[in-house]
């Protein structure tokens, strides 16, 4: 059996305002989930290595025993996301199921993910530009990585016969990708439509435009394959 997917939680930072409360120990997850929280809120340009370390008690000196710098902290954000949203998608993949309903659990894990307000992933969806050089292109493969579990699901289908064989894998898995995305940029909790509704109405749509129908006889009919 497919569980559901993980939701991305980050861990929540506790404000300490009284005095004599025990400082947290610092850690690089600790780390991670401030900056997660501070970008999400401000945005990475606007925080600095010195807003981090005061947002957990601690110093900017401390803060490199753990890390490099500024963009090494968004890149640990996004292998963050990359890895818990990967799992039900690896999972799916050699799951023993139709393709059709492998690829509706896909969508509807991917827009139910776009639709997380977690600070990651809002960081996940706005702050990519910021990442240069080695971390860009790790996280770019990362990505290809991600996009193929879809691209698996939809050629196992149309090897099956179960999905159109003229639609490119690739292409198909653009577009549906781009329309769960979508969700980071409009999508709203206090909305007409749960993300649940959403990812059924997504997954729906594409499932249905990707099967492959019964050919039409003379007459009207159709033949059903077999």
């Amino acid at each position: 059996m497919v569980r559901e997917p993980e939701t991305v939680q980050t861990l929540n930072t506790k404000d300490r305002k009284q005095k004599g409360t025990k400082r947290e120990r610092l850690t690089q997850k600790a780390i991670v989930s401030a900056a997660a929280g501070l970008f999400a809120r401000n945005g990475f340009g606007a925080t600095s290595l010195d807003d981090i370390a005061a947002a957990l008690g601690a110093t900017k000196g401390a803060l490199y025993y753990h890390i490099k710098n500024k963009e090494e902290i968004l890149r640990l954000i996004f292998l963050t996301v990359l890895t818990v949203s990967e799992e039900p998608l690896s999972r799916l993949v050699e799951a023993d199921l139709p393709p059709a309903e492998k690829l509706r659990r896909a969508i509807e894990h991917q827009a139910s993910t776009a639709a997380d307000r977690s600070p990651a992933m809002t960081v996940f969806f706005r702050e990519q530009a910021h990442l240069t050089g080695p971390f860009a292109k790790e996280i770019l493969l990362r990505k290809k990585a991600y996009e193929w579990y879809f691209e698996q699901i939809i050629m196992e289908g149309q090897a099956a016969g179960a999905f159109q064989p003229d639609i490119d894998p690739k292409l198909a898995t653009f577009g549906l990708l781009g329309m769960c995305n979508s969700l980071s940029q409009w999508y709203r909790p206090e909305g007409q439509f749960s993300p649940r509704q959403i990812a059924t109405t997504f997954a729906n749509m594409i499932v249905n435009g990707l099967t492959l129908l019964p050919s039409p006889l003379p007459g009207g009919d159709l033949k059903h394959k077999h």
